[in-house]
């Protein structure tokens, strides 16, 4: 039931021609310190495509290595890192397309490995484009998740510190790409999972959406150009399918309305460049206390997996943490009941 009955656009990309390549999205990690990994061999070597790898260790400690692939170095955040023991593409059209060393969900993987695993590719494509032979893939799905946070829970990463890493690892990706020769021919549309939860102050069904791109317009001056008329996320699979020459996949997508209003910049938009103050202040380095507020309600959630947890109470718990002794918002604290369908709704 859960599957739309006219696939997903990596399908659409396959059926017509285009190179996908995945980073995380639709793709089954199992971890070394899971239950159904064994342990044998070292793991730091990366993991293995469809099997499942023997790991030792389990986990890279706090001044631990990181394995080359994850960008090498030393560990410098104050909780291990559970190691790869096996990746899987959960969808056939991405069986061979996905970067098989690319953590999925778990949240105590940093963003910044995931931005060091995508930075190696990106090397490799910059330097094939370069000898003449353009290897990246017109589509890529990139995956960074740890702005869900995993709440408060004590010697996990903070909620302020999920988010900083997030964000210092798009900006990463998009300082890359604007300073590569993909700048004139790449663009990023960037949402955030989840825009049904959270309420702000007007609707709990707003998220932020960002198109970045050599095309993208300015104020008269030169700030970001903000588009307020009303979008869905539909609106920018349409938008990305109009880019890629695809055809849409159903009623929803083509008579969905394209955000065209992002492309119309006369093509001189500068590169980017990251900001690096919350890695260097040490923020995205910064772990829970015991005493943190909600610590005791966020070791009872499940963060394997997104959406497993709570979402009212964490929204609760992520408010409390960010906001002090303001009052909650009542929308986060509405209970809802639930609605009883027929089995024919």
């Amino acid at each position: 039931m859960n599957e739309p009955t006219s696939g997903y656009l990596w399908g659409d990309l396959a059926s017509h021609g285009k190179t996908l390549y995945h980073f995380g999205e639709y793709i089954s990690s199992t971890f070394c310190n899971d239950k159904d990994a064994v342990t044998e061999v070292n793991a730091q070597e990366g993991p293995m495509s469809g099997e499942t790898k023997t790991c030792v260790p389990k986990e890279i400690k706090p001044g631990g290595v990181i394995p080359a692939v994850w960008g090498g170095g030393v560990n410098k955040w104050p909780w291990a890192i559970p190691l790869l023991a096996r990746n899987v593409a959960t969808k056939p059209e991405l069986v061979g397309h996905f970067a098989e060393e690319h953590a999925d969900f778990n949240l105590k993987v940093p963003d910044q490995i995931r931005a060091e695993v995508f930075l190696r590719h990106l090397k490799v494509w910059v330097a094939d484009r370069k000898a003449g032979k353009d290897t990246m893939p017109d589509f890529v799905m990139l995956r960074f998740p740890d702005d869900h946070t995993a709440g408060t829970r004590p010697g996990g990463p903070s909620p302020k510190s999920s988010v900083a890493d997030n964000d210092l690892a798009i900006g990463r990706a998009v300082d890359a790409i604007s300073h590569s020769a993909y700048w004139d021919d790449t663009a990023f549309f960037i949402l955030e999972d989840d825009a049904q939860n959270g309420a702000d102050h007007v609707d709990a069904h707003r998220s932020m959406a960002l198109i970045v791109s050599k095309y993208s317009p300015k104020t008269a001056d030169g700030g970001a150009f903000v588009d307020s008329r009303f979008y869905t996320t539909v609106s920018m699979v349409r938008t990305m399918e109009m880019a890629l020459g695809l055809p849409p996949m159903n009623n929803n997508d083509a008579f969905s309305s394209a955000m065209g209003s992002m492309f119309t910049g006369p093509g001189d938009q500068a590169p980017f460049v990251a900001d690096y103050a919350n890695r260097d202040n040490g923020l995205i380095y910064t772990a829970n206390k015991k005493t943190a507020v909600g610590a005791k309600e966020s070791m009872k959630m499940d963060f394997r997996h997104a959406d497993r947890a709570d979402a009212q109470k964490l929204n609760v718990i992520l408010w409390k943490d960010a906001m002090g002794d303001r009052p909650v918002p009542m929308l986060l604290t509405v209970k809802r009941k639930k609605a009883k369908k027929d089995d024919d709704d």
